[in-house]
Order: structure tokens, then C-alpha cells, then sequence
């Protein structure tokens, strides 16, 4: 349907030439007998609307496609495919039993996983203070043997010497008494025997020999103490320094507690806000549900569907003739339901596709004011208003001809028919604009059921 502005001025013009033609003014005579009738419109400037008809279909410009964000169980479907829902209304629920029984599990969780770090910390520590013990133990063992063995070696050094000090006496005594041996009664033979067995017994038991002596047993025995000390602490160092805990195991370590704290507070906040239920985000019509009551669904199940009913728009495909003259931004109506509504073009894709028909252009209009009175899915019928002109020099689209040289209308001239080439414009179904060829007060004719021909006779009807 193409709409025709200034309709009452287009009238009277057609009026007045068939008047003028009739009484013969105009600077041409009718001859009743050669003469053709013909239609007849005198070239005027007037309003201009082109427009461009296109099925479309309605469409959400805006869906919402809920997943569940929990494994849980689907407790009460509040509604059902196809029903209207309002901002917060509530769709789905979940069993609460099942929530609180989630919570306790993911507590016991929680706890869990702060135990396996702090036993983790725990042995981590225990292991590093073994070794750290080790370390400094082997370090100051090292310099305890060498004192000892340094120890023992003077003790042994001053105990030979007093040893052989005695024995070196006593060698000398054994000489004197070899010389007094002829005179076994006397007093010196005597007294040297005395002192011979005398040093024999200190040789043994003199009082610094057996303090000597304890020292060197003691500082052995502290020795051997200490090497066997040194022999655990070596293998306590090997034993645990395998099983010490590196940066990288701790910042791992650390990284696991974090992430185990964020999983099992993002659970429980999730069946927190579960509790609460499922609820539309904005006004729409639910077009699919996913799940059914009473059923396990894991995390990702899509729950349903919410499409707005406030942004809604018009699918349509046109073809690559009117695609030209289509631009974003143009206004158009849209009939849904034997319903007006005002839109706008909001987007024209920028490819072709198979409309089923044949190949065309994706257009989407939008509607301005759309209600709750829109269905989902039905077809639109919509005109898409590509131009609007007030003042434009304009011939009905039944004068306009076309042939290899261009477009071409017949002007009447003396009672005979004149072709003239123009330049066109805009046109709808009833106007075409002329931007060339043609002044305005120029009688055009054309007859519908016959071609006319240059310097034919015509008559207005």
C-alpha cells in the first residue's frame, strides 16, 4: 500500500486539465475523430512518500537463558511456557531440604580442607624444625669432636710423658739398686727397693697417671658420644631434607587453601541465594522451560527462557532492489494483531541469506512503544517509510515508461503526443518525483490499455 500526499491538489489538477482540454485551452485542439483518449495530469510540485512494504516476524530483542548455578534438586515450576512474568517474579524453585543438606556438606568441607593445610603447615614445620635441628647440631658437633679429639690427644701426650718420666726414674733406680746389690743389708739397698717399688706403683697409680687416665676415658667416651650424636643428626638432616617444603610448595599450598575458600564460600553464597528462588531479571514472556519438577539437575542446566516484551523488534528479509533505499534510523508502522505500532530501523545486516524465497537483506525495525498486547513469534506486516518529501515536481507512475535509451513520459503538444525523456526520483505506487525533463503546468498524457507513439493525436477523456 503506497500513500499519496496532497491527494485533494492532485484531484483538482487532473479536474482542471480535463476542464482546459475540454473547452480547448491549453494551446492544443482535440479532434473528435483521429484523436486518442487519454488519461491526463498537469505536472505539479506536491507532497511525495515512498514507503516499502515487508512481512517480518516479532521477535525479543533482549532474552534472558538461565543456567543453574548449583547441583541441586528442582523443587516448584511457578509457571508454565508462554506465560507473562513481571521484573522479580518468581520462576523456578529449589527444595530447600536438599539446600540446607548442601550447606551442611560443603561446611563439613570447609573443614575438611582447613584441616588438610593446617596438617600440612603443621608437618611442613615439624619436618623444618628436624632439619634446621640437624643443621645446627651437625655444625657445632663438628667443632665439639674436634676440641675432643684435641683433648684426647694432649691427655694422651701429657699421660705418656708422666709415664715415661716414671719409667726413665724408675730405670735409674733399678741401676742403683745393681750397684748396691753387694750389700743387700744395707740401709741404701734397702731404701732402694723401697723406692723401685714405689715408682713400679706410681708407674700405675700415681694420683696424676690415674687422673690422666680418667680424663683420657672420659674424653673418649665423649667422642664416641658425640660421633654417634653426629651419625643421628646426619641422618636426620638426609632423612628430612627430602621432605622439606620449598617456596614454590608453600605458594602452592597457600594457592589450594585460597581457592578451597573461594569454592566453598561461592557455594554456600549460591545455595544462600538459591533459598530465594529463581527470578525473572525483567518483564518478558517465558518461551522455554528446561527442567521439571522433583529432578537432580547439575551445575549449567538450562533452567528456562525470558524474552522482553519491552524491546521488542520486527525480523523481516527484503530484497536486493528495495535494500537501496532502506536506511537505519527510517521510520516505519508495524501491524501486529490489526494493531498499529510506530518503529524505527535499527539494523540491516550486512550479508545475504536464503529467505526460503529467494536471497535478501536481514532488516530489523524496532518498535517505540511496544505493550502487552504483542505475541511472540506472529508475522508483522510493516511499512517502511524511505523518503518524505514536501515539495517535489511529481507525474503519476502510470505516465512513466521505460526503454533502452531511459525513462520517458508523453506530453500533450498541439492535440498530439510528445515524448520527452525525464529524470526521476523517489516514487511509490502512486508518484513518481521528477528531477529532470519536465516543468511544472506540462499536461502529460498515457493511456493504460495502449502503448502511445510520438505524434500521435490524444484527447483527454
Amino acid at each position: 500500500m503506497i500513500r499519496l500526499l496532497n491527494n485533494k491538489k492532485t484531484t483538482a489538477a487532473i479536474i482542471a486539465t480535463v476542464i482546459a482540454a475540454a473547452a480547448g485551452i491549453g494551446g492544443y485542439s482535440v479532434s473528435s475523430n483521429a484523436a486518442m483518449a487519454v488519461d491526463a495530469y498537469t505536472v505539479d510540485f506536491g507532497g511525495l512518500e515512498s514507503e516499502i512494504e515487508v512481512n517480518g516476524t516479532v521477535e525479543s530483542n533482549k532474552d534472558m537463558v538461565c543456567y543453574s548455578e548449583i547441583a541441586a534438586r528442582v523443587g516448584k515450576i511457578h509457571v508454565k511456557e508462554g506465560d507473562f512474568v513481571k521484573k522479580g517474579d518468581l520462576i523456578i524453585s529449589y527444595d530447600l531440604e536438599e539446600l540446607e543438606r548442601l550447606e551442611t556438606m560443603t561446611d563439613l568441607q570447609a573443614k575438611a580442607d582447613l584441616g588438610s593445610y593446617n596438617n600440612s603447615v603443621q608437618t611442613g614445620n615439624r619436618t623444618a624444625g628436624l632439619y634446621g635441628e640437624a643443621k645446627r647440631n651437625l655444625a657445632t658437633l663438628e667443632q665439639q669432636i674436634s676440641d675432643t679429639q684435641e683433648a684426647i690427644t694432649r691427655t694422651q701426650n701429657a699421660l705418656t710423658e708422666r709415664k715415661a718420666a716414671l719409667a726413665d726414674f724408675g730405670a735409674k733406680l733399678q741401676i742403683s739398686l745393681i750397684d748396691w746389690a753387694d750389700q743387700p743389708d744395707s740401709d741404701e739397698y734397702e731404701n732402694l727397693q723401697k723406692l723401685v717399688q714405689t715408682n713400679a706403683y706410681e708407674q700405675q697409680y700415681a694420683p696424676d697417671i690415674v687422673k690422666l687416665q680418667e680424663e683420657l676415658n672420659v674424653l673418649n667416651v665423649q667422642l664416641a658420644n658425640l660421633k654417634e650424636y653426629k651419625a643421628e643428626m646426619t641422618s636426620q638432616k638426609a632423612s628430612t631434607v627430602m621432605n622439606l617444603m620449598t617456596e614454590g610448595a608453600k605458594e602452592q599450598l597457600e594457592a589450594v587453601k585460597e581457592a578451597n575458600d573461594i569454592s566453598n564460600n561461592e557455594k554456600l553464597a549460591d545455595y544462600a541465594a538459591a533459598k530465594e528462588g529463581i527470578k525473572a531479571e525483567f518483564d518478558g514472556i517465558i518461551t522455554q522451560i528446561g527442567v521439571i519438577e522433583g529432578s537432580d539437575i547439575a551445575r549449567g542446566t538450562n533452567l528456562f527462557t525470558l524474552k522482553s516484551s519491552s524491546d521488542i523488534i520486527i525480523k523481516s528479509t527484503v530484497n536486493k532492489y528495495d535494500i537501496v533505499n532502506i536506511e537505519e534510523g527510517q521510520p516505519a508502522s508495524v501491524n501486529i494483531k490489526n494493531k498499529d505500532y510506530q518503529g524505527v530501523v535499527s539494523r540491516i545486516a550486512r550479508m545475504t541469506k536464503d529467505s526460503g524465497t529467494g536471497t535478501g537483506i536481514g532488516v530489523e525495525i524496532t518498535l517505540l512503544t511496544p505493550d502487552d498486547d504483542i505475541i511472540l513469534g506472529l508475522e508483522a506486516k510493516s511499512k517502511i517509510y524511505t523518503a518524505s518529501l514536501t515539495q517535489v515536481l511529481r507525474v503519476p507512475v502510470e505516465a512513466l515508461s521505460e526503454d533502452e535509451e531511459g525513462s520517458y513520459v508523453f506530453v500533450a503538444k498541439d492535440g498530439k503526443a510528445e515524448k520527452v525523456f525525464v529524470e526521476c526520483g523517489i516514487r511509490n505506487d502512486d508518484m513518481v518525483e521528477i528531477t529532470d525533463g519536465l516543468d511544472e503546468g506540462t499536461l502529460v498524457v498515457w493511456k493504460d490499455s495502449e502503448e502511445l507513439s510520438e505524434g500521435m493525436g490524444v484527447k483527454v477523456k
